[in-house]
């Protein structure tokens, strides 16, 4: 069976301890029991065929289910009110657990399978289809080899770790914005969701004027498979997570998954590296790396991260409906305002539970831990889909995540020029027509200014009268290359909003 993922994940459709963290469609479905069904203690007997037993434990503390992860429990779901933990034990890693005194009950498990949907792009499939995009509009997107898969380091196979760059012109003083897919194997939605962003991009470009204005003035990077080795396993059906680095123990067999070698990608980040929430097991689904960046897929995201300033960065992992933002390492509020209300506008438009990782439980290495403390970058996790929806859902519920997931994109391209517009007022119904720019603005709004082509400094735009929450300004001395008029509003405090774009035609 194929469980684990980020963070922490939900135990049965319907279940109340949903009720907080799951929305198959926008909002959490209504909870109908209590929780999973409890068939007993464990016993050497629950590991049948070799498999992992699903389970449940109760735990008085962070700090206990801290040591349980480290001891190799693999853990989905913490349901905080009940103080119990769900997730899946291995049963080399059952008598470690069962040493620290946890109390381990055998639990009914998911509906959820090994099955790789051939909708799904392997890692050659994508490959081509990135380079098609990169063909097709060589104008606006680049595929770069941004680093190589551990099995390339070795002579063993002919892996990368592949980058679209999407913008036009000169990206030199252009807000970055970077989406990553795929840091852990059998996530298999997350490098089709980033690969939907880039085409996207591409497609709407001169047709949707938000699109437009973000590919002339954003530099957008996308890494659909960070894990590309791992991502082969899970091609083939396994229950993979980590990477296939064969380096640091853990046997040489994948046949035990998901236990066994490699690197579990998204804890061998530098920032805060070996703390609590990542294993020195090296066998467990979780296990952290011999040190920080001992991975050559990490090492490629570092290298990445810093060529360049970036507004914001985002990773796609399933699942869960939640989105997530630093810090997971400890209860401290991050030293950011703008994290949380940007975090809730993102739950706001996926249906998807915004909270502070920790929350559920502490973690140590992860990407967006390191990319907010090591360079500032406003960093977000999104948990795509429900545990109905589990690693592997059918491919034609892509379109459902999609829906879900693209306005929450959209928001972070639409920020990157000042993630501060998060706490201005907005414009809606932007339109011009006849030589004429008429909006609504929100109740709030006293002032509006209007760009030419690309934003300026706020403050710096055309003033358009504000009358009753309506705007209203003649458009025929704006004049740009690209034919975009950008608009946004200002409150009483000071804040300015979001820029909208639309075309001045």
């Amino acid at each position: 069976m194929r469980f684990s993922s980020h963070r922490a994940w939900p135990i049965v459709t319907g279940m109340a301890l949903l009720t907080a963290s799951l929305a198959a469609c926008g909002r959490p479905a209504a909870p109908t029991s209590a929780g999973p069904r409890d068939l007993g203690p464990v016993s050497l007997s629950s590991f049948k065929g070799g498999k992992p037993a699903t389970v449940g434990v109760p735990f008085r503390s962070r700090n206990e289910l801290s040591r349980l992860v480290d001891a190799g429990l693999e853990i989905w779901y913490v349901d905080q009110d009940a103080r119990r933990a769900y997730g899946q034990i291995g049963q080399e890693h059952f008598s470690a657990v069962q040493r620290l005194g946890a109390q381990l009950r055998v639990v009914q498990a998911p509906g959820v399978f090994n099955d790789f949907d051939s909708g799904y792009h392997t890692y050659d499939e994508l490959k081509a289809a990135m380079a098609d995009l990169a063909a097709k509009h060589g104008d606006k997107v680049q595929m770069l080899d941004i680093g190589d898969g551990w099995e390339k380091t070795q002579g063993k196979s002919d892996r990368d770790v592949l980058a679209l760059r999407i913008g036009k012109g000169d990206p030199a003083g252009k807000p970055g914005v970077l989406f990553c897919g795929n840091h852990h194997a059998r996530e298999l939605v997350t490098p089709e969701v980033v690969l939907k962003i880039a085409q996207m991009l591409v497609d709407g470009y001169g047709k949707d004027a938000d699109l437009t204005n973000f590919v002339d003035n954003r530099d957008i990077w996308l890494v659909p498979m960070v894990n590309p080795d791992g991502h082969r396993l899970a091609s083939e059906g396994r229950d993979w997570r980590k990477n296939t680095d064969l380096s640091h123990g853990g046997g040489t067999s994948f046949s035990g998954a998901p236990n066994g070698p490699g690197v579990d990608l998204n804890r061998n980040y530098g920032f805060k590296w070996g703390l609590p929430g990542a294993s020195a097991n090296v066998s467990a689904p979780t296990f952290r790396g011999s040190g920080p960046f001992s991975e050559p897929e990490t090492q490629a995201i570092k290298k990445l991260v810093e060529s360049r300033k970036w507004a914001f960065l985002m990773t796609y992992h399933s699942f869960s409906n939640l989105i997530l933002w630093p810090w997971g390492h400890t209860d401290a509020p991050p030293p950011d305002n703008r994290l949380a209300p940007i975090g809730q506008k993102l739950g706001t438009l996926s249906g998807y539970k915004p909270q502070q990782s920790v929350k559920l439980y502490p973690t140590s290495g992860d990407t967006t831990d390191w990319a907010f403390g090591e360079h500032g970058i406003l960093a977000y996790t999104t948990e795509i889909g429900s545990w109905g929806d589990g690693f592997d859902p059918p491919y034609s519920k892509l379109p459902k995540f999609w829906k879900e997931n693209e306005p929450g994109a959209r928001l972070l391209l639409q920020l990157a020029d000042n993630p501060s517009h998060v706490f201005g007022p907005e414009v809606s119904g932007a339109t011009v027509s006849a030589g004429r720019l008429t909006a609504s603005a929100a109740a709030e709004a006293v002032e509006v200014e209007v760009f030419s082509g690309r934003a300026g400094a706020d403050g710096t735009g055309v003033k358009a009268p504000v009358a009753n929450g309506q705007v209203a300004l003649s458009t025929a001395s704006f004049r740009s290359a690209n034919g975009l008029l950008l608009v946004h509003a200002r409150d009483a405090k000071g804040n300015w909003g979001p820029l909208v774009s639309l075309f001045n035609r």
